[in-house]
């Protein structure tokens, strides 16, 4: 959930649109991250990030192939 409302709509990894529903108001359901599994580790470096939590982006979280 983003909680950083004066930022809540960029990605704290790459500061890109993150397309947060909750950040324009609407609710959780309709976000794009409710429908696909995202990578792990950048949810990872997204909550080590100091300061307030906000959505990362799809493009951030999307699960990168190994070869």
């Amino acid at each position: 959930m983003t909680t950083d409302t004066a930022n809540a709509g960029a990605c704290p990894l790459c500061e890109g649109e993150n397309q947060c529903a909750i950040a324009k108001g609407e609710a959780p359901q309709q976000c794009w991250c409710m429908s696909t599994t995202l990578d792990p580790s950048a949810l990872e470096r997204a909550a080590a990030l100091p300061g307030a939590r906000r959505c990362i982006c799809a493009d951030c979280g999307a699960i990168k192939d190994a070869g």
